[in-house]
């Protein structure tokens, strides 16, 4: 194992790390010496990232020092024990603003906020704290999630509220409460994870040479890797040369689309809809705009974000046929009929909205508008809502948690299996149900026109065992850390599947503030095992793996 450079690249990163804490180094700066005060009563941030830069900087010269030897290559086993440290290590510096601030108290609960950034997972620990209004003393949350057993929560909240200091009057609470500059940082976390950092440093940092393939085929998700120019340096700069066209595309539409949503909203919003993340800097995330208008733009985009972005790359040549492949048009087809069926099952329904309020029942227009932005935030694990789906019949509910799993296209920010792997699942059951009364035929899986290779196949098996295998595991930890069965087996498709909606406890009106420190590191691990696609965090817990003759 050549350690020295893997510390090599991991100082090239953390410095390039350091540079993009700079943007929201700005964006405090801004708010706290530029605009008005009135703009931005939040407590102000800008020596927290400078101390953040600070800390990445000599990170990142402490790796750089200690791999000033190296032979200047990544192979197999660096770069897979590369990319794995870096998602590992980046949530540490990007959980350290919300702990340097005091926004989050708990280091447990910054980390988390890191790593569900990054991963774009979109779960927070964030929610206002609740006080006695005639001692002011802060008194502890507490649910009660009905079953055979009452499973009953009391915890306390994380974020302080703001206070107007003339009247006394709360002015803010909850997500509302926390620094611009911070809920900014989230977004961003968010966005450049959805590419994936790994693939936005191959693409500008030259100096990683060959070992630049490696990390990009280890950090793309799917059971095929899709390489569409013969560079691998070139490749993932037209990924984010498309991501980031998107990017603005989006930015402008919410603006000309709904005059009330101003730039720091529709970045944000821009920034986690596109990298399917779901991070809001509204208590009632997209809920809190009320407007058709605003939600239809979102739905396009969190679509758009969970194609395979070759199909952009295809398409932007002239190669409109590349659409017709099976992949895209299962996707299309499971779309079409989970948003139907959830518009159906609606259609009556009470729409009860996250502030609580009664809106009355589902019209026809409301029930499609309002189903298939769900439906299309639970299968792209985008994680955005508008209404308290928790209310909503049980049917609707389950197969928001089924089309959780099975999640966008391979290829995209999108999480879940990808529809491709179930696909290849249901074609190697097909092949191995013929064989039994057609022993002597030849067959070959084909996934449109690539033949599936025996190992390809073998490999998309093992990750189906792995995924059932961990979701089982997961859903026991939470019950045994004192978590309801309901709670538990949606948090786990919710991190395993890098969503960040869930059910009961940690439903819509939610957060995940309730997890004990366990949990919390239960679900980064879980987090890190859905985006890395299991394979690449399981095979560095091989001792064989770091020897150095092996």
């Amino acid at each position: 194992m050549l350690f020295r450079d893997i510390f090599k690249f991991l100082g090239v990163y953390f410095f390039a790390f350091a540079g993009a804490l700079v943007v929201p180094l700005f964006i405090a700066i801004y708010f706290q010496f530029i605009a008005s005060p009135l703009e931005h009563p939040q407590p102000h941030t800008t020596a927290t990232f400078l101390a953040t830069i600070g800390i990445c900087l000599v990170t990142a010269s402490a790796f750089t020092l200690i791999g000033r030897k190296a032979r200047g290559q990544l192979f197999l086993r660096e770069g897979l024990a590369a990319v794995v440290l870096i998602w590992v290590l980046s949530p540490l510096i990007g959980g350290l603003p919300f702990y340097l601030s005091d926004t989050l108290k708990s280091p447990f609960q910054s980390y988390f906020e890191g790593v569900s950034g990054l991963t774009t997972t979109g779960a927070t620990t964030m929610i206002g704290k609740r006080f006695d209004q005639v001692t002011g003393e802060e008194i502890p949350l507490e649910r009660v999630i009905p079953g055979v057993y009452d499973t009953k929560y009391a915890f306390y909240g994380t974020i302080d509220p703001i206070i107007d200091p003339v009247t006394g009057v709360e002015q803010f609470h909850g997500i509302e409460a926390v620094s611009k500059a911070l809920l900014f940082w989230r977004s961003m976390m968010q966005w450049l994870g959805g590419m994936g950092i790994v693939v936005l440093f191959v693409a500008i940092l030259p100096a990683l040479g060959v070992g630049g393939r490696i990390l990009i085929q280890a950090e793309m998700p799917g059971p095929i890797k899709d390489t569409f120019t013969p560079r691998i340096k070139e490749t993932a700069m037209q990924l984010w040369k498309i991501y980031m066209g998107l990017t603005l595309i989006q930015f402008a539409l919410l603006r000309w689309t709904n005059p009330s949503i101003d730039w720091f909203e529709a970045i944000t919003i821009t920034f986690s809809t596109l990298s399917t993340g779901g991070f809001s800097t509204k208590n009632s995330s997209i809920g809190s705009f009320q407007s058709a208008s605003t939600d239809w733009v979102i739905i396009i985009f969190m679509l758009l974000g969970s194609l395979n972005f070759s199909l952009y790359f295809h398409a932007l040549r002239g190669k409109i046929y590349r659409v017709y492949e099976p992949e895209f048009l299962i996707y299309a087809i499971i779309l079409i009929c989970t948003c139907s069926f959830a518009t159906y099952q609606l259609i009556g329904v009470e729409n009860i909205l996250l502030t609580g309020e009664d809106a009355g029942a589902f019209t026809f227009g409301e029930a499609f508008r309002y189903g298939t932005f769900h439906m299309v935030s639970a299968q792209t694990s985008t994680g955005f809502v508008t209404t308290d789906y928790d209310m909503w019949p049980f049917p609707v509910q389950s197969l928001m948690l089924i089309v959780m799993f099975l999640g966008g296209m391979s290829g995209s920010t999108a999480g879940g299996m990808k529809v491709a792997r179930p696909y290849m699942l249901f074609r190697i059951l097909q092949t191995r149900v013929e064989s039994m009364f057609r022993p002597a035929a030849v067959r070959r899986i084909h996934l449109g026109a690539s033949e599936v290779d025996t190992g390809v196949a073998i490999t998309v098996l093992c990750f189906f065992l792995t995924l059932v295998t961990f979701t089982v595991l997961g859903t026991f930890l939470y019950v045994c850390d004192g978590i309801d069965p309901e709670t538990a087996i949606s948090l786990t498709t919710c991190m395993i599947n890098n969503i960040g909606i869930a059910f009961r406890m940690d439903g819509p009106t939610e957060s995940c503030a309730f997890l004990s420190n366990i949990s919390l590191m239960t679900s980064c691990l879980w987090m890190f095992l859905g985006r890395l696609e299991f394979f690449a965090i399981l095979v560095i817990l091989v001792p064989a793996f770091w020897r150095e003759n092996s």
